[in-house]
């Protein structure tokens, strides 16, 4: 059941306790692997006596003890690891707790720790006395500032190494702190409150722990994990947001959610979504050419979710959401229980964001109970200033009516102090892209926050449209096109999807993601089963089995929109934050241009005129002029 790795390097003279505690364990499946770390002293000769089929020598050319660690795991055939190094020892039930803790019927965990007492040398009497406990409840946070699980506490699955990696050869410290973040990140330890282990701290002459500078590794170790730290950001639709002194297990959710490597084994997501598409409602007021909605392709019935609906899906993720989308297929602001849903998300901490076509922003009521729920972003569509070219996209809708409950809606704003931020958004198509800079007018004019122009994907299912929408700019295109054509080049990617997020439509279907409108990947609804029991339940991890493996077969996944190659104006070609004073969008803009050509002109330039200028004086000057402040 359990290999346990032993490095050693000349320490023939405490090799024998370590190796006395592992004999005396309660718990008898398990193999020891000792490292000899290319050792001076008589180690092999100190072990020689212990050796059997369970517990084997193999020695190594000196190579740290990072790499002796490694070589013990290579070595080593039983599926669960354990760490013990050549100065410390166990208690002799500390291998039956952790098994016991490891194979909880209840919640199987892939790895464990538990406590220690700390014992050091006394400086002036060479006594060796105790020196309290190490050991608490797991904290991603503390554990961030700082190792208190020291690897003899450890004990973890062989698929921790598989994803996790194993000991950095190149740390000369530290290794076993930078090792446990790593470990930690992706699988939530079992904490044991026993005290199993004696850790000896510097009793060994050649302990790293007197012996090596802790300062540099530890900095190396802190870097590695900076997008850690909080404040904890995320960008959607070109707008920052970020959470401050998160509760520990939004906080540790988070950083679970957000490993590189997906889990392949058995398709879990390492944690939870830390955000989820929520659909108001499928129904919508407007007809538009791109939209399954107005063409009758849904394929469910019009429906509203409710509010009790919406609040069961908030109480059973509130310890993981950090925000919510609140649109899909249809217009948000039909569902009169809007405003309710995002208060009720708002009080428990959780950013959302919702959009609407700015044809029912005429109900004073409606607008000041949106304005005042705690709603972070309000997207409101505007793509023409045009009376005969408005309606060409928004079929159905008024120019006149949107305007006016734009302006209505930013005047609340202001009247209510609301901290709302109101983005007005413009789709950039074939027949509205000479617009541009009269949307942009209106909305430095009406008072937005924000203006933003998104990429017409021009695409509805099996319909590609793109010959008939896409702007004759190509910086305003989404896709690149083969030369000549509105063919799309098609790529080959990996979808993280349905690993970090998810859609819930608003009859309480889920489904992967907002492309499948029409619910043929469904995988569980939330009125009949909690998402969190859903996630990781077996149509999910079939599904991202399936797209893993098979998403070229999958018609959904085909015509998804990353399948193509994406031009280099991206989905958001511009986007203005309009709350910048004159001179801090100009020293933006400034900045931008001093990193590229232009500040290497100015360089160049200046060191014809004065040819003692140096480069980072030069650099300094800019930067000093950037930073002014208005």
């Amino acid at each position: 059941m359990f290999s346990i790795i032993m490095p050693v390097w000349n320490r023939a003279n405490y090799v024998r306790r370590a190796v006395q505690s592992v004999l005396a364990q309660t718990f008898r499946d398990y193999e020891l692997v000792i490292i000899d770390d290319g050792s001076e002293d008589n180690l092999k000769e100190a072990v020689r006596s212990y050796l059997s089929d369970r517990i084997i020598y193999h020695r190594i050319p000196h190579s740290g003890l990072s790499a002796a660690r490694n070589a013990g795991i290579r070595k080593s055939t039983f599926p669960f690891l354990a760490y013990l190094d050549s100065d410390n020892c166990w208690h002799p039930e500390f291998l039956a707790s952790m098994h016991d803790a490891l194979q909880s019927v209840d919640t199987p965990h892939e790895a464990a720790y538990c406590m220690a007492n700390r014992y050091r040398k006394n400086p002036l009497t060479g006594e060796i006395v105790r020196d309290g406990t190490i050991g608490e409840p797991f904290s991603f946070k503390k554990l961030m500032d700082g190792n208190f699980i020291d690897i003899n506490m450890l004990v973890h699955s062989r698929k921790v190494v598989e994803y996790a990696g194993m000991f950095d050869e190149t740390l000369e410290n530290t290794e076993d702190w930078d090792f446990i973040l790593r470990v930690t990140s992706l699988f939530e330890p079992l904490f044991v409150p026993k005290v199993l282990v004696d850790y000896y701290l510097g009793i060994a002459d050649n302990a790293i722990s007197i012996t090596a500078d802790l300062k540099i590794n530890y900095g190396i170790v802190r870097s590695r994990n900076i997008q850690f730290n909080e404040p904890i950001t995320f960008v959607h639709d070109t707008i920052e947001y970020d959470w401050k002194n998160l509760r520990e297990e939004k906080y540790y959710n988070w950083v679970r959610l957000h490993h590189k490597q997906l889990n392949t084994s058995d398709y879990t997501a390492w944690g939870y979504p830390f955000m989820l598409q929520i659909e108001p409602t499928n129904v919508c007021n407007l007809k538009c050419p791109l939209c399954p909605v107005a063409l009758n392709e849904l394929g469910r019935r019009p429906r509203h979710m409710k509010l009790e609906e919406f609040k069961g899906i908030i109480d059973d993720m509130e310890r993981y959401l950090l925000f919510i989308v609140l649109w899909d297929w249809g217009e948000p602001f039909a569902n009169p229980e809007l405003p309710n849903m995002i208060r009720y998300a708002s009080e428990r901490d959780i950013q959302t964001v919702t959009s609407t076509n700015a044809q029912l922003l005429d109900n004073d009521a409606y607008l000041e109970a949106i304005l005042t729920s705690g709603l972070s972003t309000l997207i409101v569509a505007i793509d023409s200033i045009e009376e005969n070219n408005y309606p060409v996209y928004r079929q159905k809708g008024r120019l006149d009516k949107a305007i006016s409950g734009l302006q209505k809606l930013v005047e609340m704003k202001k009247r209510l102090s609301s901290n709302t931020h109101i983005n007005m958004r413009m789709v950039i198509m074939r027949h509205n892209e000479h617009e541009l800079t009269k949307l942009r007018r209106l909305a430095r004019k009406v008072g937005v926050d924000r203006f933003s122009v998104k990429a017409v994907t021009p695409s509805f299912g099996k319909v590609f449209l793109d010959s008939e929408f896409v702007p004759r700019k190509l910086k305003y295109r989404f896709f690149e096109y083969k030369p000549g054509t509105y063919e799309r080049i098609r790529i080959d990617t990996l979808c993280r999807r349905p690993w970090e997020i998810a859609s819930i439509l608003s009859n309480g279907d889920v489904v992967p993601c907002c492309w499948d409108y029409d619910d043929s990947m469904k995988v569980g609804n939330v009125l009949e089963e909690p998402f969190t029991k859903i996630w990781n339940g077996p149509a999910y991890r079939e599904l991202r089995k399936r797209i893993y493996h098979t998403r070229h077969t999958l018609p959904k996944c085909m015509l998804c929109p990353p399948n193509f190659k994406v031009s280099k104006g991206g989905w958001f070609p511009e986007s203005l934050d309009l709350t910048d004073s004159a001179l801090e969008r100009f020293k933006r803009r400034l900045k931008r241009k001093l990193r590229g050509p232009l500040g290497r002109r100015i360089i160049n330039i200046a060191k014809v005129v004065r040819p003692t200028t140096r480069k980072n004086d030069l650099v300094r000057l800019m930067k000093r002029f950037i930073n002014v402040k208005p």
